[in-house]
């Protein structure tokens, strides 16, 4: 078992652009694991913490094209990562200017 046989019960606020009944924490923990971390108050990253387990939270973290800076930054204290895991991190977008 990876989660909690309790849903996570985050902050509404930070799902306002969605339809929360369409989700489901499992299919979709990548999002709510990211939109926690870069978003959430401390009360939703426990929350995230007693739901996911750690391997399932740090996973969607290191592979995510992007993340805020603060995600990376609670990520990199609470797992012991660096900021070089970090899929974001490493790759950069290209924009060309003309």
């Amino acid at each position: 078992m990876t989660h909690s046989a309790i849903p996570p019960s985050f902050s509404p606020f930070l799902f306002w652009d969605r339809d929360l009944a369409r989700l489901d924490p499992e299919r979709h923990a990548d999002y709510f694991i990211r939109r926690v971390f870069e978003l959430g108050l401390v009360e939703d990253v426990a929350e995230a913490l007693r739901y996911y387990d750690r391997e399932r939270i740090v996973q969607a973290l290191i592979s995510a094209d992007y993340l805020r800076e603060n995600a990376v930054q609670l990520a990199c204290v609470l797992f012991n990562l660096k900021k070089e895991d970090f899929k974001c991190s490493t790759s950069k977008q290209f924009h060309p200017l003309f």
